[in-house]
Order: C-alpha cells, then sequence, then structure tokens
C-alpha cells in the first residue's frame, strides 16, 4: 500500500512539474502600450491601441471588456494591423487559438466582448507592433453642467505586464479653457500621471504596469461638446463627482504615506542588518588577531631534515621500504622487498 502511495507521489508531482514547465515556456511582455482615443460629439469613442510587444511561445492575443450598460452600449468597427503585416484578415468565429494573421471581434465563449489575433509564434519568439482600433458606443454621459469620460482602458483582467503604458485622449472640439477639463486616474500602484495638456486633449503615462491591475480614466469636460448621447441626464454631476474624487485622493495620499513609512522602515532596517552583520565579523576578525597573537608558538622537540624526495636517486627498493617503514623490516615485507629487488 505504501508503495502505491509513493509511486502516485512521484506521478502527480512528475505531471505538475510538466505542466509548470509548459505554462511557464511561453511569455508575454508589452515593452510599449499607447493609447489614441477620440472622443466624438456623439457619446462614442474611436481608440486605437499600439501594442509594442515581446511574445515567446504564444498563438494568440487577447484584449477582453466586460459588458456594461451603464458604461457603454457596444463595442464596434473593430480591426487589427500588424506592422510589416498590413491589416489582418477577419476570423467569422471565435477561437481560443486562431491562425496567424487572423483577428476576431465579437462575442466570446464567456460572455465578454474580445478583440484577439494570431501571432504564429506557438513554437519562436518575436517582438511585434500590433494596432487594435474600435468604436465604444455611448461612453460618454452628458449632465446638465459636463460630459463625462468613465472608462478603464485597462481591466483587472488583462494578463500582461507593460514597462511604459501612454495614452492620449482628443475631445471632439476646444473647450474655452484648460481649467474646463478636470481629469483622474486610477491605478493601484499610485504610480501614473495625468494631465490636460491643452483646450481639447488629455494625456497620461504609467510605468511599470503589472498585470492583474485596471488603468481607469475620469474625465469632466464641458458638455456642450457633446451634441448627443444616449446617457444623457437632466442633472449637474460635477460638484459630485469632485467630491467623490477628492475623498479617493484622500485616501489614496494616505496609502501612498502608508507605502513610503513602510519602505523607509524596511530600508532602515536593511541599512541596520548590514550594518549589524559588518560589525559582528569584524568583532569576530579582531577576536581571532587576539587568539592568534596569544597563542605561543610550538617549537619541534627534533631537528628534522625534510626531503621532499628520497635523497638518493640511486636508492633501491630496500633502501625505499626502509624509509617507508622507518626502519624496520620482518619477514612480512621482504618478499615485497626481494621482489622490487629483482624487477629494478
Amino acid at each position: 500500500m505504501k508503495i502505491k502511495k509513493i509511486v502516485f507521489i512521484l506521478l502527480f508531482t512528475l505531471l505538475a512539474l510538466l505542466l509548470f514547465t509548459t505554462k511557464s515556456n511561453a511569455s508575454l511582455y508589452l515593452n510599449n502600450l499607447d493609447f489614441d482615443a477620440q472622443i466624438n460629439s456623439d457619446g462614442s469613442m474611436d481608440v486605437i491601441e499600439t501594442w509594442d510587444i515581446s511574445i515567446s511561445d504564444t498563438n494568440t492575443l487577447y484584449k477582453t471588456f466586460k459588458l456594461d450598460s451603464s458604461k457603454f452600449s457596444n463595442i464596434t468597427n473593430v480591426n487589427v494591423m500588424g506592422e510589416g503585416i498590413g491589416t489582418l484578415d477577419k476570423a467569422n468565429n471565435w477561437a481560443y487559438h486562431l491562425p496567424e494573421n487572423y483577428y476576431y471581434g465579437g462575442m466570446n465563449n464567456d460572455g465578454k466582448f474580445e478583440i484577439c489575433w494570431g501571432t504564429g509564434l506557438e513554437n519562436s519568439s518575436a517582438t511585434r507592433t500590433y494596432k487594435i482600433s474600435y468604436k465604444v458606443e455611448d461612453v460618454i454621459t452628458k449632465y446638465s453642467d459636463i460630459a463625462e469620460l468613465y472608462w478603464q482602458f485597462i481591466g483587472e483582467d488583462f494578463e500582461i505586464s507593460a514597462k511604459n503604458i501612454t495614452g492620449k485622449i482628443k475631445l471632439p472640439a476646444n473647450a474655452a479653457s484648460k481649467d474646463d477639463i478636470k481629469v483622474w486616474g486610477h491605478v493601484d500602484t499610485l504610480n501614473g500621471e495625468i494631465y490636460a495638456t491643452s483646450e481639447d486633449t488629455v494625456e497620461f503615462t504609467l510605468n511599470n504596469f503589472v498585470s492583474g491591475r485596471y488603468v481607469e480614466i475620469r474625465v469632466a469636460f464641458p458638455s456642450e461638446l457633446i451634441e448627443s448621447s444616449e446617457r444623457t441626464y437632466n442633472t449637474d454631476k460635477l460638484t459630485s463627482i469632485i467630491e467623490e474624487e477628492t475623498v479617493w485622493a484622500n485616501e489614496a495620499n494616505e496609502r501612498r504615506i502608508r507605502r513610503d513609512r513602510i519602505n523607509n522602515i524596511i530600508s532602515k532596517l536593511i541599512i541596520i542588518a548590514v550594518v549589524g552583520i559588518i560589525v559582528f565579523l569584524i568583532i569576530q576578525l579582531i577576536r581571532y588577531i587576539k587568539i592568534l597573537l596569544q597563542t605561543k608558538r610550538i617549537a619541534p622537540t627534533e631537528d628534522l631534515e625534510y626531503f621532499r624526495e628520497l635523497p638518493n636517486e640511486n636508492s633501491t627498493p630496500g633502501d625505499a621500504i626502509f624509509s617507508y617503514n622507518k626502519g624496520v623490516t620482518n619477514s612480512y615485507n621482504f618478499g615485497n622487498i626481494f621482489s622490487a629487488t629483482l624487477l629494478n
């Protein structure tokens, strides 16, 4: 019974290692991910995503959207292009693995809207640049005092980390002043920046993005820039948005302070530990030096001459055994002496 249990454990461990190895061979990393978004006067938004991505042993890439009628109504006009490849061919049906240079934009088996495309790199590696374009319908909410974009450019189910993320959002027309444009960015790592860079442009940046987190942008701008939207409400919203974002900003600042305090404590502890180790090693070194200095040298009881080899190159095997046995010979080793002497 014990043998069967041991065999089962070994087989299970081997299978787990094989699965882990197979999974770990595939890797994806975005060197840069850029968003170019154009808000339209009808409340829609055209988006172009540029992926500079390193791909290893992966034949299909994905961008998934959770359907939410409170944020947008639909995603249309999907297109995927590859640098040096041109526009990819459109697949009619969703598939977990798509052929090389084919793309699909529509519902997947999980009830989500998904854009996916084949890379042809299931057994090789390369760095590729892709441009993904799509239109988000009714993504702008129009209120009496402002219009609002509240959009996750990256959701929590995005499984690819990125070194740099950049984005530009263009309004349908110029606002009277940059001060009429209010912007906020929501990221877990609290290391992004967002600004209204002109009367019609908002830009954001983020470094060292880790997969499994989100990047969310909120922009409030003059409502007269939106002619129509399916999500129009005859009420003021700006004051409540600012109050809400102020609460979140204060919470984020508290998290940032706590994080910096913890990092500062950890840095100090590391310095203290390193200094402590160095001091301990110096004390031990001094201790051993003192021991060496206090230890008396032991003088030899006999003054013997040392030879690395036998002193006489013409020594016989008898001389050798005599030296080896420290001058003691007996009948046990006489046979060896006699044989060696004959051979010599």
